[in-house]
């Protein structure tokens, strides 16, 4: 089976359900839960893979703290190859408070922290060597490493004979567009959400989005829809929208998109085309957003192949 470099984004989530609205200032509100998980596009994809039983090394900063301890410990519970995990006593740690209000949709409040000190250099030669997937997740948060640091990274794994693909996250500089164009031709699968793309393009429609992705020299893509699935677009071939599971109820979305990356990138490491690959990713993210937490409710391959076998779209 293929390996897999998660390379980008973490954080350490704190995550309290119901929060439909924030109390006023002195006002005091009882919630049903608080919980912590590791969180952000690297780890989550991360942990996803292994999860499902892919050979995966994360490869982020963090801090020299009880959050960054956090993250490296449930990461290597989880099946995770830490290696390229760099802990760094000069920043903390990034965290998020997500709050999850009653039907399971979600807003953060962000430190940026660790991620965005994540640098070039932080990335071992070694571990790229080791992998045949490169992953750039959570780009447009990696402020030291998006634009031309990431351009760079991402040519030398190429003429090294990796397949490199990228995720992105919400910009929450509003610069959009220029963090990210230079990559774009060093990348085998760009994967945006439908949302972040409309940023990246000025488009709304997926078609036309598409068409603006294309004409800044992307090969691949595949456009996440949330609950209406994913529109995928090979090169050169017919796009298809392959829909989702609408009759599970979302209990948590944190992480649903990463768990589809996740889904998708497996399929990769199988073997499979992207449509069997996009399919089996709509059914990890469907498994993500059953559960508290990015990452609880991924499945083993095994497991998520029954449920598509008992399931319908």
């Amino acid at each position: 089976m293929k390996k897999v470099l998660c390379i980008g984004s973490v954080t350490t989530d704190v995550i309290v359900t119901p929060a439909d609205s924030i109390p006023e200032p002195g006002i005091l509100r009882a919630v049903d839960s608080v919980s912590t998980h590791v969180g952000g596009c690297a780890a989550n994809a991360a942990i996803d893979l292994a999860k499902l039983g892919v050979t995966v090394i994360l490869s982020c900063k963090v801090g020299d703290d009880n959050f960054g301890n956090f993250v490296m410990t449930s990461a290597k519970n989880n099946g995770v190859d830490i290696r390229g995990i760099v802990q760094d006593d000069s920043v903390s740690t990034t965290a998020s408070i997500a709050c999850i209000n009653s039907v399971g949709e979600r807003s953060f409040l962000y430190n940026p922290g660790s991620t965005s000190a994540f640098e070039k250099k932080d990335i071992p030669a070694q571990l790229v060597d080791e992998c045949d997937i490169v992953f750039v997740a959570g780009a447009m948060l990696l402020t030291a490493f998006d634009g031309k640091p990431c351009a760079e990274f991402l040519k030398e794994a190429q003429a090294k004979g990796k397949y490199t693909i990228m995720d992105t996250a919400w910009d929450f500089q509003d610069i959009w567009l220029p963090k990210v164009i230079d990559s774009l031709p060093f990348l085998d699968l760009f994967m945006p959400s439908v949302e972040e793309a409309s940023k990246l393009t000025g488009q709304t429609d997926p078609n036309k989005i598409a068409d603006r992705l294309f004409e800044m020299d992307v090969k691949n893509l595949i456009i996440k829809l949330g609950k209406e699935g994913a529109m995928i677009c090979p090169a050169g071939a017919a796009r298809t929208i392959l829909p989702t599971y609408k009759s599970i109820k979302p209990v948590d979305t944190t992480g649903a998109g990463d768990a589809f990356c996740a889904g998708f990138i497996t399929g990769l490491t199988q073997g499979w085309d992207y449509i069997k690959s996009g399919a089996f990713a709509n059914a990890v993210g469907t498994h993500c957003i059953m559960e508290i937490g990015a990452s609880t409710g991924i499945k083993s391959i095994a497991e998520t192949l029954h449920f598509m076998e008992t399931h319908s779209l």
